[in-house]
């Protein structure tokens, strides 16, 4: 006898033909209660296992036999039945029930074919779209390429005319499918979303079907909320208003799910709104987010409850109200709940997000130890990218290089010049699909946190090529930037930094006049509650005060010191002592050049105090020296000598001896004038 291959392994039947039985049973005396249904499935949830998954597909036989439900196409409407309760069931393992929904819905197409059961066959179509949008296994670009193909699979006998109201369900399904896409064009996915969306809403009406034209009204505002095309802003205004027209027919007495849903999705819409008080939209949505929590319980929807936890994570991740270091424990709390649910192996996407979440939560935290706050980030983002493949989700992993690079810009631990050129590195790989055509807002992004990276590699450095890329690049970014939001006004500061790294290399005043600009326009469009306006504020006048001593210099005097009277005033309100003195030593520097004696000595003299106070060595060099050449000017040449004096010892201690040369030369030619005045015969 021959070696063979062995009998086929028996598959058992038994208890998944039973559990069927007692489920068409069941369905039957609860006649389309769904809540009644969800009861039993919960009852025998130790059932819905992988053995009932194997053993689907075989049980048809002997349901048929027993002749409890009739002919074939009743068993086939049974599994049909089964396939639609337990995809939306919430409890167990949501991966898991979206097998068993497909392995019925393949039952049932064995008797529902296209040619004997044309609409049978489409519905059931529709359903797979469904659940393969939602599925957890296999490859997720894949999935939604099936989904979107069942759903254009069921339009071909679901036509307008013959069947509108399954055209429309149709259409607004596949509108969900675009809106998810992982391949080809983003944009172009989401426009499809809308276009598919309006579609069915010109079936869905409010007054003929309202519970369906607010299901889609939602999803075209999730559409709406991603749009690539056309103004961001308005865009999320067209999202909001959606998910206030479903919410009148979604209330909470009625609809608590779908209620709970459209307060989630509202929540995320105000978290990335434009328009209005930055602070008043982030309270907004986190007030939506925990309306949501009222009815997505961790026990009644855990997957939900889960998700929505993680939306709260965010929210209060930039929330500007409130104390910002507690804003930021009560995101890594809510991720860490959120995580409890979505685990890597239910929900490896939703997983791998939180992960992302979390790490940008422990790259902003202020509690803890910097350092290990930072090292916890990388380690979070890097957990994402086990999931966030390039080749299944592009647009996730180019998310998580981009926020490593950034966490590896700020790292404390590690040599501090790898890490930068690890940041860049990252960042330039995030590029290749962050592109300025197919992602403008997050190649925005990326641009103007690369330019940081450089900025900082620069200065240790002293490479120039990093100084005029960091320039270009922030250019680059403010062309696609929205004009007052948060990436604009980061953008600008860091363009104003560059340019004035920059014309510290070069000295050319048209880097310093740009600067000023960029400082002032992010200034003018920041809000008074943003954690970075003090640092932008002090940027300003300290810039105001380099370029209008400039200016003076080149005989713009009038606008320079104009620029540096400001500084002064503004400088003198702000907590930055030093900047204030150099600003002080500026405008003297100014008043001298103007031969306005008295006035520069004044502002030589605040100067000199208060680098004096802060023990500033060469700032009191400088104000002496200063000083020092006034006063010969006016004729007080003892006095001026002895400060010219004390300038040189320290500009000598300081190892600066082309300013002790300077000193020399200004004392010798304040002896010469005292003698020739001594000189002078009565």
């Amino acid at each position: 006898m021959g070696k063979g291959f062995g009998q086929p392994k028996a598959v058992p039947t038994r208890s998944a033909a039973q559990l069927m039985r007692a489920f068409g049973k069941y369905c039957a005396e609860a006649k389309g209660d769904e809540r009644q249904v969800e009861q039993f499935l919960q009852a025998n949830l130790a059932k819905l296992d992988e053995y009932l998954l194997e053993a689907l597909p075989h049980i048809f036989p002997k349901l048929l036999d027993d002749g409890l439900f009739g002919d074939r196409q009743n068993v086939a409407s049974l599994f049909v039945a089964f396939g639609i309760a337990i995809s939306g069931f919430p409890l167990g393992d949501r991966a898991l029930n979206l097998e068993l929904s497909f392995a019925a819905y393949r039952v049932a197409l064995r008797v529902f074919t296209r040619d004997n059961f044309p609409q049978e066959w489409a519905g059931l179509q529709n359903n797979l779209g469904n659940a393969y949008r939602d599925r957890i296994r296999g490859d997720r670009a894949e999935n939604l390429e099936q989904a979107i193909a069942a759903s254009e699979l069921s339009l071909q006998v679901h036509t307008r005319d013959a069947f509108p109201q399954e055209w429309a369900m149709s259409q607004n399904n596949l509108g969900a499918a675009y809106g998810e896409r992982i391949r080809g064009d983003r944009a172009e996915n989401l426009e499809q979303t809308i276009a598919a969306s309006e579609l069915s809403l010109q079936v869905r009406t409010r007054d003929a079907f309202p519970e369906k034209w607010a299901s889609t009204q939602n999803n075209l505002g999730i559409a709406y909320g991603d749009r690539i095309r056309g103004d961001r802003a308005e865009n999320l205004e067209r999202a909001i208003a959606v998910y206030e027209l479903s919410l009148q027919v979604y209330t909470c007495n009625a609809f608590p799910e779908y209620w709970a849903r459209s307060q989630n999705n509202l929540g995320t819409a105000y978290g990335n709104r434009i328009q209005g008080d930055r602070a008043d939209n982030l309270e907004r949505a986190i007030a939506a987010y925990e309306l949501s929590l009222q009815v997505y319980t961790r026990d009644a929807f855990p997957e939900k409850w889960a998700l929505t936890q993680n939306n709260l994570g965010i929210a209060y991740g930039d929330r500007i109200r409130g104390d910002r270091a507690e804003n930021l424990e009560q995101a890594i709390a809510a991720y860490e709940l959120s995580l409890r649910v979505l685990t890597r192996d239910a929900f490896p996407e939703d997983w791998a997000l939180t992960q992302n979440n979390l790490g940008t939560a422990y790259g902003n935290r202020i509690q803890g130890d910097r350092a290990e706050n930072l090292e916890q980030a990388i380690g979070a983002y890097e957990l994402s990218l086990q999931v966030y493949t390039r080749d299944a989700f592009p647009e996730k992993w180019a998310r998580s290089k981009h926020n490593i690079a950034n966490a590896y810009r700020d790292r404390i631990l590690g040599e501090q010049l790898v890490n930068l050129k690890t940041a860049v590195d990252l960042h330039q790989e995030a590029a290749q699909v962050f592109t300025q055509d197919a992602f403008p807002l997050s190649w925005a992004e990326n641009q103007g946190c690369l330019a940081e990276a450089l900025m900082m590699q620069a200065s240790l450095t002293d490479n120039a090529n990093d100084l005029d890329m960091a320039v270009a690049l922030l250019k680059g970014a403010l062309e696609v930037s929205v004009p007052g939001s948060p990436d604009f006004i980061d953008s600008q500061y860091l363009l104003g930094n560059a340019l004035s790294r920059r014309f510290e290399r070069n000295q050319q005043a048209s880097d310093l006049q740009e600067a000023l600009k960029a400082y002032k326009t992010a200034l003018d469009a920041i809000s008074p509650e943003h954690y970075d306006r003090e640092k932008i504020w002090q940027a300003l006048p300290t810039t105001q005060s380099v370029l209008g001593s400039r200016l003076v210099r080149e005989g713009q005097w009038q606008e320079g010191l104009q620029l540096l009277l400001n500084s002064v005033r503004l400088l003198s309100e702000g907590d930055d002592p030093l900047a204030h003195a150099n600003a002080l030593y500026q405008t003297g520097r100014a008043h001298e050049t103007l031969a306005d004696w008295d006035n520069a000595r004044l502002y030589y003299r605040d100067a000199l105090r208060l680098y004096d106070h802060l023990n500033d060595q060469p700032g009191i060099a400088q104000s002496r020296h200063g000083l020092g050449s006034v006063l010969a000017s006016q004729g007080y040449f003892k006095k001026g000598m002895a400060e010219l004096q004390q300038a040189r010892e320290l500009y000598h201690q300081l190892d600066r001896q082309n300013r002790v040369a300077e000193v020399d030369n200004l004392y010798q030619a304040a002896q010469r004038a005292e003698q020739q005045i001594s000189e002078v015969p009565l």
